[in-house]
């Protein structure tokens, strides 16, 4: 078992050298999701920069505010541009994808299918991820190859890697992978550089359109039409954005002078706008019910994008509107800021956790262990602490790194010296096969004895002498081990047959025991208490007097007394604490009468240890948690409430603790 749970920790380390190996390629996927990330800012630029100009195309003023507005469209870009560069910081990561079940051929038929895709841009966590894991196989394959050629006699300095087949047919697919990204790019630029000319063109006609001899309705609706095919052209080249972007609304703002639109067909453009920019409000005042903060976040850039794409309202509105959208806006990012502190308070507390893990792999790591039992177990609690980790969330980035490097470092140490313990071990093989060979003599002469309850502890304890004894020659592991299970199991066969005969009376302890349940549950109080306790305890005795009962029968008849008893004791107005003090005499009692009343004694100790361990834990976190209540206006009842619950269970975990060194009176006896 120690071997196999070594393997998980070599593994990690191999991952490691298996990525500085494919660097390289993890070079280009950096270069390509780098350009991608580039790509969208600019999109969005685009998109952001051709919105606005739509907006200022369809707030037309009087000619004495023409250099106003100009000085507007100038601050919107900035403004844009600005967005932009913030929005390119919150880019969302990839979804991660776990391969890690898959096989060298299955691996290869996903990587295929990302190839079916045009745009491959979006899958680059996906094609390294499934390039990791690839190599993962062939790097465990070729050790499983070594470790064989080891085990068969062979040294390991002379062992050679055999070439994978399949690893030329996955360097194909992954260059073509690539090859397909950059193929894709240079598509977008041609098709940017289109959409430059195509959007000079709109430029064009809007500049036509004031030549036009059209009547009034005619060239309007005509502009409405261009604006429109101006949407609808995709991005261009974010080097020509601001030249396009200062043509476009120059000759935009000469049309508004021109026609001189008239008021009523504005004030209808404004009702629209209007009516629009009060459902984006009522949209963003239903955001702060969300409890998710970060889909908050995101829906309310949405409506900011759809409000920046929404025309200009009357002045009499546009103060009003837009303060009620702003407030709105300022209580969410209130609530995501929170949001933000809550997620960093709890990656400092689980960088205490992984300092805490640290720490224990450390003492592992340098622990002295002298046998197999022993590196065994601390071998299991270097893999529990290896779970741990996993579970434990993300720690502040700047710590990430290194608190990851110092926790791998201790377990890397640990497995090494564990494989060095079990390669010197190999000596003394034939040691352990003698020790082994003095147990199964000694099981075999146990094995017709009768002293059932002594007999069967002294066989756990040879079981237990056996587990800390190493390996032996293999040649002789099968035979021992079948000749000790063997002497084992011919005892505790005959034992096993010995208490099925037992069980014949057992169906009559059954119907003896709940005649008296009945008793109890019919007996009738007398005016004097103390003798009225003395009839139960009587019952108590002879109860416990009776022999066994059916296995399947002793969970359920027990409840039915302590039911019984438990009800009649309720009867006497006895304390809850004088109850619990009387059940545990009861079962004290028990135990006592009981055959094995070690181990019961132990199991019920286990059981009392459990329970001042949770104790002990809810402690912790009510001290802990009453530095959250101060400030607030309930304060003070709410501290009082946590100290009476620390006082109550400190109070349990005493009478817990007075409970077992009773217990382990009889564990002495």
């Amino acid at each position: 078992m120690s071997e196999k749970n070594t393997e998980n920790t070599e593994n990690l380390q191999d991952t490691v050298n298996e990525k500085k190996e494919l660097s390289s390629a993890d070079k280009i996927l950096q270069k390509i999701k780098e350009k991608q990330n580039k790509k969208n800012a600019d999109d969005n630029l685009n998109k952001e920069v051709n919105s606005e100009s739509e907006k200022k195309a369809a707030e037309p003023e009087k000619n004495e505010n023409s250099e106003k507005n100009t000085e507007n469209i100038s601050e919107t870009k900035e403004a844009v541009i600005q967005q932009e560069d913030t929005k390119e910081q919150d880019i969302p990561e990839e979804e991660v994808f776990d391969y890690s079940s898959k096989s060298k051929e299955e691996i290869i038929v996903v990587f295929k299918e990302l190839l079916l895709n045009d745009d491959t841009t979006k899958y680059n966590k996906k094609a390294k991820s499934l390039r990791d894991n690839f190599y993962n196989l062939i790097k465990k394959e070729d050790q499983e190859r070594k470790d064989k050629f080891i085990e068969d006699g062979g040294n390991a300095d002379d062992y050679e890697s055999v070439k994978d087949e399949k690893e030329n047919e996955f360097k194909d697919l992954f260059q073509k992978f690539i090859d397909k990204q950059e193929t894709w790019e240079r598509k977008l630029n041609d098709e940017k550089k289109n959409n430059l000319e195509l959007k000079y063109k709109v430029i064009k006609e809007i500049e036509e359109l004031i030549n036009k001899p059209e009547t009034f309705n005619k060239t309007f609706n005509h502009f409405r039409e261009l604006q429109k095919k101006w949407n609808a052209i995709g991005l261009v080249p974010k080097n020509d954005v601001k030249v396009l972007f200062d043509e476009y609304n120059k000759n935009v703002q000469k049309f508004y002078d021109y026609l001189e639109v008239n008021k009523e067909l504005r004030e209808l453009d404004f009702k629209k706008n209007f009516d629009a920019k009060i459902k984006l409000c009522e949209q963003a005042e239903e955001l702060l019910l969300e409890s998710n903060y970060s889909k908050a976040k995101k829906e309310l850039q949405n409506l900011h994008k759809k409000w920046k794409e929404t025309g200009s309202v009357s002045n009499e509105n546009r103060e009003d509107i837009w303060s009620r959208f702003q407030a709105a806006t300022i209580k969410i990012n209130e609530k995501f800021s929170e949001y933000i502190e809550e997620i960093k308070v709890q990656q400092e507390k689980n960088l205490e956790s992984k300092q805490f893990l640290v720490s224990k792999a450390d003492e592992y790591a340098i622990g002295e262990y002298t046998n197999h039992k022993e590196w065994k177990d601390a071998s299991n609690q270097v893999v529990e602490l290896q779970k741990l980790w996993k579970k434990i969330g993300y720690v502040p980035k700047e710590h990430n790194n290194e608190i990851y490097k110092q926790f791998k470092t201790a377990c890397d140490k640990f497995f090494v010296r564990i494989r060095e313990f079990y390669s010197e071990s190999e000596k003394h093989k034939d040691d352990n096969y003698q020790k082994k060979l003095d147990l199964c003599v000694q099981a075999e002469s146990l094995q017709d004895s009768n002293e059932w309850n002594n007999t069967s502890e002294i066989y756990k304890q040879i079981q237990n002498d056996w587990k800390t004894i190493g390996p032996v020659p293999k040649k002789y592991s099968d035979e021992i081990w079948t000749r000790f299970r063997k002497a084992c199991n011919n005892f505790f066969d005959r034992k096993k047959e010995y208490f099925k005969s037992k069980k014949a009376n057992e169906k009559e302890n059954l119907f003896l025991k709940k005649e008296i349940i009945k008793e109890i549950e019919e007996f009738n109080f007398s005016d004097n208490q103390i003798e009225d306790l003395k009839s139960l305890k009587e019952f108590q005795n002879r109860f416990l007097e009776i022999g066994y009962v059916p296995f399947d029968s002793k969970d359920e008849i027990y409840k039915q007394y302590h039911n019984a008893i438990d009800t009649q004791l309720g009867k006497l107005n006895i304390s809850k604490e004088k109850q619990r003090e009387l059940k545990f005499n009861e079962n004290l009692e028990i135990i006592k009468k009981s055959p094995g009343s070690d181990r019961l004694a132990y199991k019920e100790i286990s059981r009392l240890q459990n329970q001042i361990d949770k104790l002990n834990d809810d402690i912790r976190i009510w001290e802990n948690n009453i530095g959250f209540f101060s400030g607030s206006k309930e304060s003070d009842s709410l501290i009082k409430n946590i100290h009476d619950k620390i006082e109550t269970a400190k109070d349990k975990v005493s009478m817990m603790k007075k409970n077992i060194e009773e217990l382990e009176n009889i564990s002495d006896e």
